[in-house]
């Protein structure tokens, strides 16, 4: 079954280093992959029996798909289309989970996935979050490598598939026709899709050639224009001397630190000092190549999506993308605000397991859970006692206290508060030793359940005075249909409770690379004090307090860790009265939706 679909650029112009790349991941993954042709390309495309006359072998060896059914459904769409809208971004993202490659559009900025194998020029990269895995190495790298040359004897000349601006004949005139170079020592490499003619006596001219890269090594320079060749040919330790069609393929041959000769019209003086003294190009060049080789089709079939769809609150399909690293990527929503992580490595997470309360609770606080249900206890009961005054102003007499659930319960603190009350309290948890222990210790009634689960709504208990997550809300995925069964599950009037990290904390804003990279991989959303209210008026809920926790003044720059100096006090005050810290609780009753709404 195809997994990963490949959509190359055929546009007209954009050369052919983007279709060779395609046939060379899809034919490295076989079955799992297939490159996608459109059977109606337009008129500033090639079309498919074009392409099939350049490329017979590398289109005959690979699945060729030209048009979509509406249910077809991949694992990753590979873009390797240099420049995408975001309209077309949007309609690739229906078919599944965008990845990028060397993206230079409107894409950049919120695929769900970027690679960038060719370095960006310096006013791209400013203005851009660098990509989630960057490397020339994931260049389809010759295997056949030579020593630097000692001098310039011969000399392959190749614009690649098409050299739509001629550079080829631009070069010939300068270097054979200024006499720099003899035309005996130089091959021309026409490319498959070229209309160009070599007019030059004594010049040899080839037509397109099966893995020209293996063949770099015979040659002591290689003249190209910025892409891949130019890095082909330098790995396989070959001079190179680039000529550009354009000022972004100059800037990028400056990023890269290759030597040029400028856009379109040869510098005679700098052919005349590469052949006179080639040592300064020999340098350049083995500067520019890529340092080690990696498998790009690889580590593409390693990448499993999660979470890396549309918004999970309001369903917008593209979000702008605020952090990337290698095994995620944040993006917020432009409607909601709600800021979601897409997870693209396969793991487990341990909430069922015991060590998730003991040995992993105590390396990030200090003790286990169960040492410190004293302190969650005490929380416990100021959260209760905004429950019980917010429940004494919005719900009917005669329901205070009736009914709890605590979703997440874990050891039972809040439940064992909850009780001591007089709530009815019930609890839920994935983990079946936690639930045996607020059962033996507590007496109170608690069952195992994924409260995300599809078609989980008849094990909880309905017409609920409250429902309650502490730091349960972020683990979600599947946020819409978790909020959805809140309110199924809510009497009117009744609270929704939850605490969670906040995205607007003093970590955040201080340092938002930091904090997002720390962000456990298994929080799927982060939500703010500014956010919340706009998101759960969606599913019905209207908040009434939010109450910002979490102030750790020694997070703040220059500020010490001693609670008894005078700057931690005083930060501390600031931290609070901006509500700066980095994690907040939020108190919402439910009102019912209007219209039908979200839920």
């Amino acid at each position: 079954m195809v997994s990963i679909l490949f959509v190359p650029s055929v546009r007209r112009g954009n050369g052919s280093g983007h279709l060779v790349r395609c046939f060379g991941l899809a034919s490295a993954l076989g079955t799992k992959a297939a490159v996608f042709l459109s059977n109606d390309p337009g008129p500033v495309s090639w079309s498919s029996d074009e392409l099939r006359l350049a490329y017979p072998r590398e289109m005959s060896s690979v699945r060729i798909i030209g048009e979509l059914r509406s249910e077809a459904r991949f694992t990753l769409v590979v873009l390797d289309n240099r420049e995408t809208p975001a309209a077309e971004l949007e309609h690739w993202a229906r078919w599944g989970t965008v990845v990028a490659i060397d993206e230079g559009g409107e894409a950049r900025s919120s695929a769900a996935y970027l690679v960038d194998i060719l370095p960006r020029p310096w006013r791209q990269a400013r203005l851009g979050l660098p990509p989630n895995l960057s490397s020339l190495g994931y260049l389809a790298l010759p295997t056949a490598r030579r020593l630097p040359p000692a001098s310039i004897k011969r000399v392959l000349v190749s614009f690649g598939g098409e050299d739509p601006a001629g550079l080829a004949d631009a070069f010939l005139k300068a270097a054979v026709g200024n006499g720099f170079v003899s035309a005996e020592q130089i091959t021309v490499v026409t490319g498959a899709l070229s209309r160009s003619a070599i007019r030059f006596p004594g010049v040899t001219a080839i037509g397109p050639v099966q893995d020209l890269k293996e063949k770099l090594r015979s040659y002591d320079l290689v003249v190209t224009q910025f892409g891949l060749t130019a890095f082909e040919a330098a790995w396989a330790g070959c001079a190179v001397l680039l000529l550009n069609p354009s000022a972004i393929h100059e800037e990028l041959t400056r990023a890269a630190g290759f030597m040029s000769l400028g856009i379109r019209k040869p510098e005679l003086k700098v052919i005349r000092k590469v052949f006179q003294d080639p040592a300064e190009l020999i340098q350049a060049s083995l500067g520019a190549a890529p340092e080690q080789r990696l498998d790009l089709a690889a580590r593409l079939e390693l990448l499993s999506p999660k979470h890396a769809g549309d918004c999970p609150v309001c369903g917008l399909r593209n979000g702008q993308a605020i952090f990337r690293s290698e095994r995620k990527t944040y993006h917020v929503c432009p409607a909601c605000g709600l800021v979601r992580m897409a997870y693209f490595e396969a793991r487990e997470y341990p909430y069922a397991e015991r060590s998730y309360f003991f040995e992993e609770y105590k390396a990030q606080y200090g003790r286990t859970y169960i040492e410190d249900i004293p302190s969650i206890r005490a929380a416990g009961a100021k959260r209760l006692g905004v429950i019980e005054s917010l429940l004494s102003r919005s719900s009917p007499p005669g329901h205070m206290g009736q009914s709890l659930l605590d979703v997440g319960c874990a050891y039972g603190a809040f439940v064992a508060e909850a009780q001591s009350r007089g709530w009815n309290a019930v609890g839920s948890d994935v983990a079946p030793d936690a639930v045996e222990y607020v059962k033996a210790t507590y007496g109170v009634p608690a069952f195992i359940a994924d409260f995300a689960a599809p078609g989980a709504d008849g094990l909880y208990p309905r017409n609920l005075s409250c429902l309650s997550m502490w730091y349960v809300i972020e683990h979600f995925d599947e946020l819409a249909r978790v909020l959805r069964r809140v309110a199924s599950l809510m009497q009117p009037g009744g609270v929704f409770a939850f605490s969670t990290p906040s995205g607007s904390g003093i970590s955040a804003r201080r340092n938002p690379a930091d904090f997002y990279e720390r962000s456990p991989d298994d929080h799927f959303t982060i939500w703010s004090p500014a956010t919340a209210p706009g998101i759960l008026k969606r599913f019905g809920f209207d908040v009434q307090q939010i109450v910002v926790t979490g102030h750790h003044p020694e997070r703040f720059a220059g500020v010490p860790a001693d609670a008894r100096s005078l700057r931690y006090k005083v930060v501390m005050a600031i931290s609070r009265l901006l509500g700066l810290g980095d994690t907040f609780e939020c108190y919402a009753v439910y009102r019912g939706l209007a219209d039908g709404g979200a839920a």
